[in-house]
């Protein structure tokens, strides 16, 4: 168990932050670096049983006693070079966000040409660029690997016989210790495709890694272990999404409002996401309350009918989607680098971009259907032009033909009846109204009433049931629409 004298005062509640978590990192694995002596065994043993694992075992860490570590070399989080493996370790870590522009795929092209090595000179990092611009990062890219190779020579003035790099083989880590959403395992998918040996690290197998040190008091790894147990309980219990909390103003407060991580588990629950597995359980339990929790901390499965779940903040409140109609906007293959269009409505295509978001309003949280389409804001004094006019046509048949028909409208209807009370005649459920906005609102429930009566069982199997009926119907009723007609007006 942990000591709690030396972890009463964390260094760590304070040093929350990717750069701080990356120093730790760097701490774990410069321990192979320490000399020989018996008060270090325990670090060096822990520090090659790490590297082993973000090699994924794929070679025995045991036998290496030398590693150098960069930090933001070519912008890579931590770079791992092993001489005595002739391997390079990209780790992109991660303590809340996730990957985005193209990371890892970046950091394996640069390195492998700071490298002169051709092992991932297939991939093509700047094919979205205009010409002009592609030109420009390249000999931007061309100056950054000179100077990281320039850093390596550096760094191995010494040992100059080991920087034959083109023979290194370059392994990446993702390693996050907060949760993983939809686009992290999308990510990590990725990774494994190509090559194998790519892995990734999560929260609780980290801490079960950190954990398996029995007997080391390190008050650094104490420290540690103890934030991220602290960590990985918070986000179990804020993942409760039907939970709440009174705010100064005694006002009801959901979980649901504050965090992504309670509007994705409500989203799997009320839409049949599939369930995850959990590894590593047994050996956290006493560590970890409810951390059998696979919603939470589990691996996902590639179960084909899996929609993705987005996360996103507006104003510093989260909020979550999960679409259910396929995303083919109104942009054409002839886009600029952000995929804004410069075409005439005769080229356009459509299918609406519908899914369900949670989010919030001025009574509390919220379910809303919503229709997403780019808008070209500021053009005549209603906001649209020939290019977006049809935006609104295609709004209207949703909400005035499709919503309106009776199969659907009976089912909002029962949603409503199922929270109506003597005090409380309101509806649960509201129309949404056109705006000149890339979302806007079709339908929207109200889930104070919801969440309050969660534990009711048959009430809360009566609304999943209800609105997984009615995301059905929305679905089949899309489906038989000639879209390209009503876009045209062609279809009333």
């Amino acid at each position: 168990m942990i000591d709690e004298r030396i972890v009463e005062n964390n260094i760590f509640n304070f040093a929350t932050n990717e750069l701080s978590q990356d120093a730790f990192i760097c701490w774990c694995l410069n321990w192979i670096n320490m000399p020989v002596r018996d008060d270090n065994e325990s670090g060096r043993q822990f520090g090659a049983r790490f590297l082993s694992r973000l090699l994924n075992e794929a070679y025995d860490g045991s036998k290496v006693n030398r590693v150098y570590i960069f930090r933001q070399l070519l912008n890579i989080d931590v770079l791992v070079l092993v001489p005595e493996l002739q391997a390079a370790l990209i780790i992109e870590d991660k303590t809340s966000s996730e990957e985005h522009g193209n990371q890892i795929n970046r950091y394996k092209y640069l390195l492998s040409k700071t490298f002169k090595s051709n092992q991932y000179d297939e991939l093509d990092i700047y094919q979205y660029l205009l010409d002009d611009k592609k030109e420009k990062q390249k000999k931007r890219d061309e100056t950054a690997c000179w100077g990281a190779m320039n850093s390596i020579r550096w760094a191995l003035h010494d040992e100059q016989e080991e920087l034959n790099l083109s023979k290194y083989t370059i392994h990446t880590v993702y390693l996050k210790t907060d949760w993983f959403n939809d686009d992290d395992w999308n990510t990590v998918r990725e990774l494994e495709k190509d090559p194998k040996v790519n892995t990734y690290v999560d929260g609780p197998e980290f801490l079960s890694l950190l954990l398996s040190c029995h007997g080391w008091n390190n008050p650094i790894l104490l420290n540690f272990m103890d934030y991220l147990i602290r960590k990985i309980r918070t986000t179990i219990a804020h993942s409760c999404f039907w939970k709440y909390y009174k705010d100064i103003d005694g006002h009801i407060r959901f979980y649901i409002q504050d965090t992504a991580i309670a509007q994705r588990l409500f989203l799997q629950t009320v839409f049949n996401q599939p369930n995850h597995g959990l590894p590593l359980v047994e050996t956290l339990k006493q560590y970890v309350e409810n951390i059998e929790d696979s919603y939470v901390y589990g691996r996902l499965d590639d179960a084909p009918h899996t929609h993705t779940i987005k996360h996103g903040s507006s104003f510093g409140t989260p909020w979550s989607h999960i679409h259910f109609w396929p995303r083919s906007l109104d942009r054409t293959v002839d886009t600029d680098y952000w995929g804004f269009q410069n075409t005439s409505e005769d080229n356009l295509t459509i299918k609406p971009y519908m899914f369900w978001r949670v989010d919030r309003i001025k009574e509390g949280p919220v379910l809303g259907l919503r229709y997403y389409t780019w808008w070209e804001k500021g053009v005549g004094d209603n906001g649209e032009s020939n290019l977006c006019s049809y935006k609104t046509r295609v709004y209207n048949y949703i909400k005035e033909r499709i919503l309106t028909s009776k199969d659907i409208s009976a089912t909002v209807k029962d949603i409503n009846e199922l929270y109506r009370s003597g005090a409380d005649n309101g509806d649960v459920c509201s129309e949404g109204n056109l705006y000149k906005q890339y979302e806007n609102t079709l339908l929207q429930f109200k889930l104070r009433k919801i969440l309050i009566d969660w534990n009711d069982v048959a009430k809360r199997i009566e609304f999943i049931s209800l609105i997984r009926k009615l995301n059905e119907e929305l679905t089949k009723a899309m489906e038989k629409v000639e879209w390209d007609r009503v876009r045209k007006g062609k279809l009333e």
